[in-house]
């Protein structure tokens, strides 16, 4: 009886549970992955990648990619992009970084894409291109991790304008070589006219053959070892530069007395209009070889430049020794001093610097000199960076004796500014100028991370 009772009981309590759970309320719906994005292009030829659909992406091989050319990254960090050109950087970078419009400035819009050796980084670097800058590029390569973000590289092929380089997937090389035979050619070579008129009907990407004299030997860059020169065809205008070229056979420089005016020269090289402030420059590209010199000078009879103001003998009272710029008043004696350290006054990454009180009351003003590139303080480097032609101003509370600049190096690249800087002295001022003399590029940047001020005794 005790087990009929027990069986119903436990049959009761079941029904109960079962009519209860009909109250409780269905169960809310479980969350899920949220959705990838849908991209809108596919990275084909036909319809490249936008730069977000390549980020959503994150990953492809050939990839073709469309966007605009906004900068570069000088050095490790993607933080310190540049949203510029390079014309005033020391040498080609080996990036750029694109983005969906022109005038981005924000680094987490952009895709770094890193520009191998060889025609496509010697086409759309902003050093020797700065008027690439801004422009629409399709661009074709690998989805990978660049600077620690997606970015391309392996690129194989580029498109800027009408002009193409490299190749395509399974595809010929676009980029053609140097001519074996015609115009241009080591048999043909142009003259300094009628490479100029290449120039100006679309300058070929590939090398040629161009004979002219020189007209004046401009200036001799102990880093790269090369010589930039004028050249004419009758050896007295200065109609075509040829910018940092290498000697006969490619052969390092090692002076400006190498190379004689009135000399017949053969270059292989690029021929390129480079702008500057608006006026293009006929040039033959940075290291452009010399194939046959003929001749033994005759000093030519160079057209005159006009008067301009002198200027103080390049290089005097700056001697460099490693990283070490000393800035000499040769008609005072040192005494006590006083030391700016950049990386002790809390500057944040890529702040722009204009004056710097030290702790007795001195002042360094730095001056960009209408440069695009101001003087800015990057954490990497723990300095400051002087562009070419900018200028240091330093005003002392007393008389100034000597300057000691002690600044960065990078890949073997030691940063102390131009060879033809300058330094000149005026009792408590002393004003220290970047002096670049070229017409392409900008030299040597001055990368300064600590300044001693020696006042005079």
């Amino acid at each position: 009886m005790k087990k009929i009772i027990y069986s119903l009981f436990v049959l009761a309590m079941a029904a109960f549970t079962f009519s209860s759970c009909e109250d409780v309320p269905a169960p809310y719906d479980m969350p899920t992955k949220p959705e990838t994005p849908e991209l809108s292009t596919d990275g084909t030829e036909a319809n490249p990648y936008t730069v977000a659909d390549a980020k959503i992406a994150a990953t492809g091989t050939n990839v073709f990619v469309k966007a605009f050319i906004v900068g570069y990254v000088p050095d490790k960090a993607l933080n310190e992009a540049i949203f510029s050109d390079a014309a005033s950087a020391e040498k080609a970078p080996t990036n750029i970084l694109i983005a969906a419009s022109a005038d981005e400035t924000n680094v987490t819009n952009c895709m770094p894409i890193q520009l191998p050796a060889g025609a496509i980084r010697t086409a759309l670097n902003l050093k020797d291109n700065p008027g690439n800058l801004k422009q629409e590029v399709i661009l074709c390569g690998n989805i990978e991790n660049y600077f620690g973000a997606t970015g391309l590289k392996s690129v194989a092929y580029a498109k800027i304008g009408a002009k193409e380089f490299g190749t395509k997937p399974g595809g010929s090389t676009t980029t053609p070589d140097t001519p074996s035979t015609g115009k241009g050619s080591a048999s043909d070579p142009y003259t300094v006219a009628e490479a100029i008129a290449a120039i100006k009907a679309g300058a070929p990407t590939y090398e040629v053959y161009l004979t002219g004299t020189v007209s004046e030997i401009d200036y001799y860059n102990d880093q790269y070892k090369s010589l930039s020169y004028y050249i004419s065809d009758d050896g007295k205008s200065k109609d075509m530069q040829v910018y940092s070229g290498k000697g006969l056979n490619g052969a390092d420089f090692t002076s400006k007395d190498d190379l004689k005016v009135g000399q017949k020269v053969t270059i292989k090289g690029i021929i390129k209009a480079f702008n500057k402030n608006g006026t293009d420059i006929m040039e033959v590209d940075k290291n452009s070889t010399i194939i046959k010199i003929e001749g033994e000078g005759t000093g030519g009879e160079v057209t005159p430049k006009p008067d301009t103001p002198d200027t103080p003998s390049a290089g005097e009272g700056v001697s460099i020794d490693g990283t070490t710029v000393t800035l000499t008043n040769s008609k005072a004696t040192a005494g006590e001093s006083v030391t700016l350290n950049f990386a002790d006054q809390g500057f944040e990454n890529a702040q722009e610097i204009k004056t710097v009180t030290l702790p007795d009351g001195t002042t360094v003003t730095f001056d960009a000199n209408g440069n695009k590139n101001t003087p800015k303080f990057y954490t990497a480097t723990k300095g400051v960076r002087v562009y070419a032609n900018s200028i240091l101003k330093f005003e002392g509370i007393k008389d100034i004796a000597k300057i000691v600049m002690q600044c960065d190096s990078y890949s073997g690249t030691k940063y102390v500014g131009n060879e033809t800087a300058t330094i000149t002295f005026s009792g408590k001022t002393a004003t220290y100028t970047n002096i670049f003399t070229g017409t392409t590029g900008g030299g040597v940047q001055l990368r300064v991370q600590t300044i001693e001020i020696f006042y005079a005794k």
